[in-house]
């Protein structure tokens, strides 16, 4: 909507089919609201003084002492119908009934129909439609055999009759106005709240789904990263004696690891609106940004490790897929599971690492011969790595199933679905 659809502070002329929305209240219907026992006795009052009034004008009228019995029953009717007025919000067809019953009585006065009107407006209000349009036939009724017993004539009863049947629609179809208009804001306002109660949970949801991930992508990166550095200055220690020049390699090799790995992280903070100036790295603006790793980078991945110590190999049978998603899955498992090879085989001959496409089906398999391969005096693990795997290879209605070999060692087998898309992408 455009600022042009407002004129004079009036809502936009909605287009078809958009929701036409209530006119916000101004600062009287806020009042009133805030105030409904106030309003109430407001109304009651405007049928009780002018009857007051009329009471003591006909008091004065009767000549001798004390008041007449007719004058005291009067009265009575009168306060019975005020009091009722008082509560029509919480009991409107009760109050109907009341002044119905009063409207019989102090028939054929014609004061006497207004808090019969003041009832049905509250009955459509406060009760609805259907309950409106009941009591206007009861109300009709009533008003009709007053009117009779009341009448001097045909013509007179037909007239007074006619005349609060009148009446009594009009103060009904007012009240069926804006009785539908109270409950269409109503169910606007309970819709509001529902749909901002969706959002902040569907937000709430996306929040943790996004840490989650974040939580894998730098469990990944941190893991492969540490394990690598850590096993390379092993090495160079141990050559740092026997042959000094291999040490400076592996050395060299621990800080293109660590830097490779600040780069990805510096990366990953970029995509979730991380200021780079605000790091105090005066490298950090340097790092061009790129596509997550896929398929392409596994050879590299698996030098890496094999550098650090690792007797890695790759085996590739078909294509994989060209999907991005399903590329960086591939290569966090691979990743995952030679990390674990590397904490935590001890002296492995050979690491697998076989990758098999078939039509529909990706199966990533990892193995390693290592014996006593989860030694104690390694550090443990938390095992978020293979439930951030599991995570990602359901997302591909897959599987992922990780444990010891009955002859000794550790697999790790991924079996992911490709649906025909994926495969010629």
């Amino acid at each position: 909507m455009t600022e042009t659809q407002f004129t004079r502070g009036r809502p936009p002329v909605p287009t078809a089919g958009e929701l036409r929305l209530p006119t916000p209240p101004g600062v009287a219907r806020r009042f009133w609201a805030r105030h409904p026992w106030l309003s109430d006795t407001l109304v009651a009052s405007v049928y009780l003084v002018p009857m007051v009034i009329l009471f003591l004008v006909d008091v004065t009228r009767q000549a001798g002492p004390g008041l007449p019995p007719q004058a005291l029953s009067t009265a009575a009717v009168v306060l019975v119908i005020t009091a009722a007025l008082l509560v029509r919000r919480h009991a409107p067809l009760l109050v109907l009934g009341v002044t119905c019953a009063g409207l019989v009585a102090a028939f054929p006065e014609q004061g006497d129909t207004l808090p019969v009107l003041i009832a049905l407006y509250a009955v459509a209000v406060y009760r609805g439609v259907r309950s409106a349009w009941f009591g206007l036939a009861g109300a009709v009724g009533v008003a009709a055999l007053g009117a009779f017993v009341g009448a001097s004539s045909y013509a007179s009863w037909l007239a007074v009759a006619s005349q609060s049947a009148v009446l009594m629609l009009a103060a009904t179809l007012v009240g069926v106005t804006v009785g539908d208009r109270k409950r269409y804001v109503a169910a606007l306002v309970e819709l509001a709240a529902q749909l901002a109660r969706e959002r902040d949970q569907q937000a709430q949801l996306a929040r943790i789904t996004e840490r989650g991930r974040i939580a894998r992508e730098m469990h990944d990166i941190i893991a492969h990263s540490l394990s690598v550095m850590v096993a390379l200055a092993d090495g160079a220690d141990a050559l740092l004696v026997k042959d000094p020049e291999r040490s400076r390699v592996a050395l060299r090799e621990v800080a293109r690891t660590g830097r490779g790995s600040m780069s990805e992280m510096r990366r990953l903070l970029g995509v979730l609106g991380e200021d780079p100036q605000e790091t105090g790295d005066p490298d950090a603006t340097d790092v061009p940004l790129r596509p997550q790793p896929g398929a392409d980078q596994l050879v590299d991945l698996v030098d890496s490790f094999r550098s650090a110590g690792l007797p890695a190999r790759l085996e590739r049978t078909g294509r994989i897929p060209g999907s991005q998603g399903l590329q960086l899955t591939v290569y966090r498992i691979v990743q995952e599971s030679l990390t674990n090879a590397l904490r935590y085989s001890a002296q492995p001959t050979v690491v697998s690492v076989r990758l098999t496409m078939v039509p529909g089906r990706l199966e990533v398999v990892v193995t390693d011969d290592g014996r006593n391969a989860r030694d104690s005096s390694r550090s443990p693990g938390t095992g978020r790595g293979l439930v951030g795997l599991r995570e990602r290879v359901a997302l591909y209605d897959g599987t992922l199933i990780a444990g010891r070999r009955p002859g000794g060692g550790w697999q790790v087998r991924a079996t992911m679905t490709v649906d025909e898309t994926e495969e010629q992408a």
